[in-house]
């Protein structure tokens, strides 16, 4: 199958699929973006979990056997490429012994 690129009136294509001049205004009227997953604190909470993994003197293939999970799970979160949810957080203050109170204390 040819694939082509072609302009027309109002109209372009590639391969089978087109799209009118009609349709393009849709994605000028889609929300704004979302702000970025990783603000200050959620930054914070990071930088206090990967303090207390040291301070335990725990390496991430360590925390990762604690957690359940693979090292490279682990660094994903502390290189903020994955966001940890709510459930997450409290397996991983289990993990590392600490509770998320103590975590939590003095984020703005």
């Amino acid at each position: 199958m040819r694939s082509s690129l072609y302009y027309g009136i109002g109209r372009f294509a590639i391969g089978r699929f087109a799209l009118s001049q009609n349709a393009l205004p849709v994605a000028a009227s889609m929300p704004a973006a979302r702000k970025s997953a990783f603000e200050a604190p959620y930054i914070e909470i990071i930088d206090r979990l990967i303090a207390r993994r040291r301070e335990l003197g725990m390496s991430q293939a360590d925390l990762a056997v604690a957690y359940g999970e693979d090292q490279p799970f682990i660094s994903r979160i502390e290189r903020r490429q994955r966001r940890l949810d709510v459930w997450e957080f409290v397996r991983f203050c289990r993990a590392l012994d600490v509770e998320p109170g103590n975590i939590l204390r003095g984020l703005d």
